[in-house]
């Protein structure tokens, strides 16, 4: 065979060898190009899905379960956990997959306060290695790897997102990081809506003044526990609440003062009741509580304490000092009313005994005028 034949087919070869090659770096090139676009229609498939169902509900705790859920579930995550806090960086709302607050509280330090007040993005294979990770409290779950992102609306942190402890081989990586921040920002948008659903519930049930539950949301809560006692055989107390002179006060201080003092008189009520009594503006300077499960001796214990609370506070205005006192009537179901309408009849009458009798001062319907 002559040489230059030799060199024809060595030559035919290399080229034929070149072509595979780069046929097998153009296949390849394509599948990756494939993969990368099935992995971005596959992303933005699940973050329209997860952005679709947080919309399905405006229950703030179903948002949150299903926020950790999804996050827990996309991140191959052991556990997850969102939390929200307010303008004055408070935790309002933590949320786990273990549950709500998981067992565990924490605080905005540390850790979380990195993320929260100094927006940042926070990735560790192993926290235990790293001294910085700090702010959660001794009895928190065990965790090894941390991804944590802030959830940001409007330019303003609102809260956190979190995964811990990936479930397949080594820890959380960029492209994880960077889906944990997509899906905050959908999670941002279904938490302003569930809190101005919130606010717009709170404005239609409370008293713009006082901050206290409205005369409507009032008579629908009385209807309610008149219900339950009647049903459960439990008594129920109500107490309307008056302040004395107050259009005296009105005359002499002006209407602005006197807006201060149904502010004041508001705190005090709420100062000296449980988390489970219910307190409203009734109408102008009337005030009521209810008082769920709680006797008529107790309830006549509740409403001394309200009164003489307001008689120990005293109020300055333009450099004069001013003492509010009250009077209070205290009514008891099933003992003095059978019905919610009853019930407030009696308390109302028992008011205006004490009001007829020297005010400040509490009275029941079982008191007799002049008894």
């Amino acid at each position: 065979m002559s040489t230059f034949l030799v060199i024809i087919l060595t030559i035919s070869a290399i080229l034929l060898m070149v072509s595979a090659f780069l046929q097998r770096r153009f296949i390849e090139r394509r599948r990756i190009e494939i993969s990368g676009y099935l992995k971005t229609i596959r992303e933005l498939t699940i973050l329209n899905e997860f952005s679709a169902a947080l919309h399905e509900s405006l229950e703030k705790e179903k948002v949150l379960e299903l926020i950790v859920d999804r996050v827990k579930e996309l991140l191959k995550a052991e556990k997850a956990a969102v939390l929200l806090v307010d303008r004055y960086r408070k935790i309002t709302d933590f949320y786990t997959s273990l549950g709500p607050s998981g067992g565990c509280k924490s605080e905005v330090t540390g850790t979380i306060e990195k993320v929260i007040s100094g927006y940042e993005t926070i990735r560790t294979e192993d926290i235990s290695l790293n001294p910085g990770f700090v702010g959660f409290p001794p009895n928190h779950p065990e965790i090894k790897s941390l991804l944590m992102v802030p959830i940001m609306l409007r330019g303003e942190v609102i809260g956190a997102l979190m995964a811990t402890d990936r479930k397949v081989t080594g820890g959380f990586s960029p492209e994880d990081e960077d889906l944990l921040l997509s899906l905050s920002f959908h999670a941002a948008l279904a938490v302003e809506k569930v809190q101005f659903h919130e606010e717009i519930l709170m404005m239609a049930s409370t008293d713009g003044l006082t901050g206290l539950n409205n005369h409507r949301t009032f008579q629908e809560r009385l209807k309610e526990e008149t219900e339950r006692a009647r049903r459960f055989n439990t008594n129920l107390s109500l107490l309307m609440i008056d302040i004395d002179h107050f259009k005296a006060f009105n005359d002499t201080y002006g209407h602005v003062r006197g807006d201060e003092v149904l502010k004041r008189v508001a705190c005090i009520i709420t100062e000296n009741i449980r988390s489970i009594d219910f307190a409203a503006r009734y109408g102008g300077e009337e005030f009521a509580v209810i008082l769920p499960q709680v006797s008529f001796e107790g309830a006549m214990v509740v409403a001394e304490r309200i009164r003489l609370s307001s008689e120990a506070h005293v109020i300055k205005l333009n450099g004069d000092e001013a003492v509010v006192t009250l009077s209070v009537g205290v009514a008891t179901f099933p003992d003095d009313a059978t019905s919610k309408d009853a019930l407030i009849e009696s308390a109302d009458k028992a008011l205006y005994l004490a009001k007829r009798t020297g005010r400040n001062r509490v009275c029941s319907f079982r008191e007799k005028p002049g008894g």
